[in-house]
């Protein structure tokens, strides 16, 4: 149980994000409540990332540590470690914030005063039903894993405590669901999970836009069942590519029916029958 009065270090880590990574920063120089520092971990952007952040620094207490690794997870730890309050958020730089959302956390929080580490639902900025029908599922997803005892989150916004970064990493050999292992080990340490369905962030669906809808929830649920079932995922294709990548597509890579048929060709047989079977057990 944590009892502290929270005050907040935001951990970004971030590749090539010199579109989106700004917008974010604004977000939190909006916010209602100021109690917070800023730790942007950059993993040795090829674009102007770094010097954008730059523009921020008389606005909120701000750290930039640039790192040769290029990876999420390594990070993430990095930023924790430099980390001064006594909670940390980490958060994608791809986020958007709405302004009160660091006092709705706070209030959460003092409502739930044995919450160690959590999530937040997410909303999406579309009206497209297929956007709103991610979101949905994303949301869905979460309370479904922790039912089964499965503390899962989104990386792309993850709070806990200190006491939790100071004995729970993030996995660095882990290619994909980093993010779930993290808040799995974390629970199964005895540290409390909450999912709060309020306030919510603006998640990014770049990476499902780029790649396709369709092959991306293919793929992931692949995953997924490799994760629910304990099995090894290091060797995961999902790579960390930075910002770039997303927009840079061109109409041919993006083409998901292209993907989907890959998918489709490399999936077994055992694999396609254990996702029909638990959506089946689901809905």
């Amino acid at each position: 149980m944590n009892t502290t009065v929270p005050n907040f270090s935001i951990v970004i880590p971030c590749l090539n994000e010199e579109k989106y990574l700004p917008l974010l920063l604004n977000d939190l120089s909006k916010q209602t409540n100021q109690d917070f520092e800023v730790i942007v971990v950059d993993g040795n952007s090829d674009d102007k990332t770094v010097e954008k952040a730059q523009t921020f620094a008389k606005k909120f207490p701000l750290t930039i540590k640039v790192v040769d690794k290029r990876n999420v997870s390594f990070q993430r730890n990095t930023g924790g470690k430099l980390a001064k309050h006594n909670w940390i958020v980490f958060m994608d730089a791809d986020n958007r914030l709405p302004n009160y959302l660091l006092d709705g956390v706070r209030y959460q929080l003092a409502k739930s005063p044995n919450t160690d580490i959590f999530t937040l639902w997410i909303k999406v900025e579309s009206a497209k039903r297929i956007d709103r029908a991610v979101e949905q599922a994303l949301n869905i997803g979460m309370e479904v894993y922790n039912r089964f005892g499965k503390a899962a989150a989104l990386g792309a916004f993850i709070g806990c405590s200190k006491q939790v970064i100071q004995k729970i990493s993030f996995d660095e050999r882990q290619k994909y669901a980093e993010d779930g292992m993290f808040t799995a080990a974390a629970h199964a340490a005895g540290f409390h999970f909450s999912i709060f369905k309020d306030p919510n962030y603006y998640y990014s669906l770049r990476r499902v836009h780029a790649e396709g809808t369709l092959y991306n929830f293919q793929k992931a649920a692949v995953l997924q069942m490799k994760f629910l079932r304990g099995k090894n995922i290091y060797e995961a294709d999902y790579p960390m590519l930075g910002g770039k990548y997303y927009d840079e597509l061109s109409a041919r890579e993006k083409s998901y029916f292209e993907r989907t048929q890959e998918f489709i060709k490399t999936a077994s047989i055992e694999q396609r029958k254990e996702i029909k079977a638990l959506l089946r057990r689901l809905f």
